[in-house]
């Protein structure tokens, strides 16, 4: 038998071994979990699309920033897809006196958003060989100018050529306050938007191609200008929002009509709008905010389940709203802009009336200048005002000028019989003092109700008895004192407070006598309470510590547990 031969080993085999050893041993480092697991980098061998996914729930600022990574992360922010850049409120303010008086060149004055947009949508050519779908677009003028129309057209056309099956859209052209409240000064630029004619270039005219987008499916416009053409096919589109377009109301219903499956619809600040007719939409949800010319609206209620509404009180509700059908909505938000009182009986019966239509929501939010809407006014007619039975959570927001907003807030719990959850967002005081000085015919400058000196019809202490509550205790007393605050039938009566309420929300709570007052009479009759959220304004440690002392005290449901943030 033939002996085996041996093999001989490669010269300089042993030194290739060892490289390529370590080669993978640092190629295996490489790929290990940055947190220095065992386990390897999966992420890293995700597909590029998929990162570009994940990457697209991140501000693209943040997800530009992983092509430093590494090699394998260079190009992968192109696979977005979601492109959004805001610039922010007033950051363009001072640019106006810089283009028209220093500046030799005349440029746009949003060069970092347009570098920001442009370079995003180049990189996805460039980068990934491909127009990659986009699903969301979203941009925020500071303050358009006509300078930007051909860049902000290009951004636009390329959007609508290259959308995923989705596509959502959110074009806002100037950014700041829509609405100074009814009959209030509104902004110069709301007013200008409102105005007809209007200055060429001013407002920004949307490129009809974005009408024929069969993809879209969410479009909110933020002060621009509609430019509708002879044909609309928008025939997924589900969620509009529209604020301070610039056109006839006729040309707002239009396009709406022109939607068949609208589900979401806001119009906001839309000062031309005269009537609306939503008869052939099964609208969801619907909000109406700032359209302080609005006379009638017709909806059909069969399907709502949320509506909004910010303006002043109409003065003939039902003709205002019109809701056809079975309403079973379950949230309602009631904002009333109007910084004046409201102080004749017909003001109060239309409210009273406007509110009743939502008697049948689960969660209502009201918000006034005055927490509780001057509900504890002797004008109002309580007697004739719906129980809202079906009222589970209930948010209050507003001022609490002085002690009597207790008694609006009492009005309201009488008629939430199985209310369960309670929220307070106090607003801050617009005067020092609990009670706000007096003009000479008595009015109070900032709406709120006032208590003169010479006031011979009500007294402060006859006021504040009412809810039974002495304004002028001591409430910095010490701690340790014994609690001499008078019982109070009034509080103590109310049924969803002794047998339902079980969260109690107080946001902004600040300690004054009206706020204090009115955050004992809730706790001091909360029977069955479990949870009490507190928000504390920002103040010194010893006075926070006081305030939580006095709220833990004024809790009679020894279950309940008390957070304070």
């Amino acid at each position: 038998m033939a002996p085996q031969s041996k093999k001989r080993p490669i010269a300089g085999g042993g030194q290739d071994e060892d490289n390529h050893g370590k080669a993978m041993d640092s190629h295996s480092k490489k790929r290990r979990i940055a947190g220095g697991g065992d386990g390897e980098d999966r992420i890293s061998e995700l597909p590029d699309d998929l990162l570009g996914h994940i990457l697209s729930f991140l501000p693209n600022n943040v997800a530009a920033r992983t092509a430093v990574l590494s090699r394998r992360w260079r190009y992968i922010f192109a696979y977005v897809h979601t492109i959004s850049f805001e610039e922010e409120e007033g950051e363009r303010e001072d640019d106006w006196i810089t283009l028209f008086s220093d500046a030799e060149e005349k440029k746009s004055m949003s060069r970092k958003l347009l570098d920001q947009m442009n370079a995003a949508l180049l990189c996805r050519r460039r980068c990934a060989g491909r127009h990659v779908p986009l699903r969301s677009f979203h941009f925020a003028f500071d303050s358009y100018h006509q300078w930007d129309r051909v860049i902000v057209d290009a951004w636009v056309n390329y959007v609508v050529r290259h959308s995923s099956q989705e596509l959502h859209l959110d074009l806002r052209f100037w950014i700041g306050p829509i609405c100074g409240g009814g009959g209030g000064e509104r902004h110069r630029f709301s007013t200008i938007v409102d105005s007809e004619p209007l200055l060429p270039g001013l407002i920004y005219d949307l490129p009809r191609s974005l009408y024929s987008c069969v993809a879209l499916q969410t479009l909110c416009l933020t002060y621009c200008d509609l430019n509708l053409p002879e044909s609309i096919d928008l025939p997924f589109l589900k969620t509009m929002r529209l604020t301070g377009i610039h056109g006839s109301g006729s040309r707002i219903q239009r396009l709406i009509s022109s939607c068949p499956r609208l589900a979401d619809l806001t119009l906001e600040a839309l000062g031309q709008l005269k009537t609306l007719s939503l008869l052939d939409k099964g609208l969801r949800s619907f909000a109406l905010l700032c359209c302080h010319n609005v006379d009638s609206v017709a909806i059909d209620a069969s399907e709502l389940t949320t509506i909004a509404y910010r303006g002043t009180v109409p003065d003939d509700p039902s003709y205002a709203f019109s809701m056809l059908g079975s309403p079973a909505m379950s949230s309602c938000t009631v904002d009333f802009c109007s910084k004046e009182l409201i102080t004749s009986e017909e003001e109060f019966d239309s409210m009273r009336r406007f509110l009743a239509m939502f008697a049948g929501s689960t969660h209502l939010h009201l918000e006034s200048d005055r927490l509780g809407s001057c509900i504890d006014s002797d004008l109002f007619p309580a007697a004739g005002f719906r129980t809202f039975t079906n009222l589970r959570r209930l948010e209050l927001t507003g001022h609490v000028p002085d002690c009597g907003v207790a008694i609006a807030v009492r009005r309201i719990l009488e008629m939430t019989p199985n209310l369960e959850s309670l929220t307070l967002f106090l607003k801050p005081e617009k005067c020092n003092s609990t009670y706000c000085d007096s003009e000479s015919d008595g009015s109070s400058d900032s709406g709120y109700i006032s208590h003169s000196d010479d006031d011979d019809d009500t007294d402060v202490d006859d006021y504040s008895s009412n809810i039974g509550y002495n304004s002028h205790c001591d409430e910095d007393s010490d701690d340790s004192e014994e609690d001499s605050y008078p019982a109070v039938a009034s509080f103590s009566a109310i049924r969803c407070l002794r047998r339902r309420v079980r969260e109690i929300n107080l946001v902004h709570y600040k300690a004054d006598d009206g706020q204090a007052t009115l955050a004992r009479l809730l706790l001091s009759n909360a029977l069955v309470l479990q949870r009490v959220c507190v928000v504390l304004t920002r103040d010194g440690l010893g006075m926070q510590r006081s305030k939580e002392r006095r709220i833990k005290r004024w809790m009679v449901s020894r279950s309940a547990k008390a957070v304070f943030l």
